[in-house]
């Protein structure tokens, strides 16, 4: 059985039983992948957030056609996949975070303020205040 408790090591297997490591290079290459991955996680769902904010321009002069026209468009297709990838992704992520070893933590919280910081930076910049109106 695994260790509930947080643990360091090299030695770990992650998500799948082909994805397991035993030295201290499968930990580093295991992390930066770990990092990447978490990046491209924060990175789509910034995409999927500016998609929306591109896509509510276009909803809102399409009021009148019909709901379904809206529902079947290939817009809300495309939207449905990013957001069934980015949920499994996190499952993925919430996984590699519950071996608890911290090597892969760690990996998950930088990879999360890279991912921020390389794709919601302008974020800053929005004056949008349609959340308070």
């Amino acid at each position: 059985m695994h260790s509930m408790s947080f643990h360091g090591g090299v030695i770990e297997t992650i998500l799948f039983q082909g994805w397991r490591i035993d030295n201290a290079q499968g930990m580093v290459g295991s992390v930066i992948g770990v990092i990447l991955l978490t990046a491209l996680y924060e990175g789509l769902k910034s995409y999927r957030e500016y998609l929306f904010s591109r896509t509510t321009f276009l909803r809102k002069n399409q009021q009148r056609k019909s709901r379904n026209a809206l529902l079947f468009s290939g817009v809300h297709f495309f939207q449905t996949l990013l957001h069934v990838i980015q949920v499994v992704l996190g499952y993925f992520l919430m996984f590699i975070f519950m071996t608890y070893n911290y090597w892969l933590c760690i990996a998950v919280g930088a990879g999360t303020a890279l991912g921020y910081w390389l794709f919601s930076w302008e974020k800053i910049n929005n004056n949008n205040t349609d959340c308070c109106s």
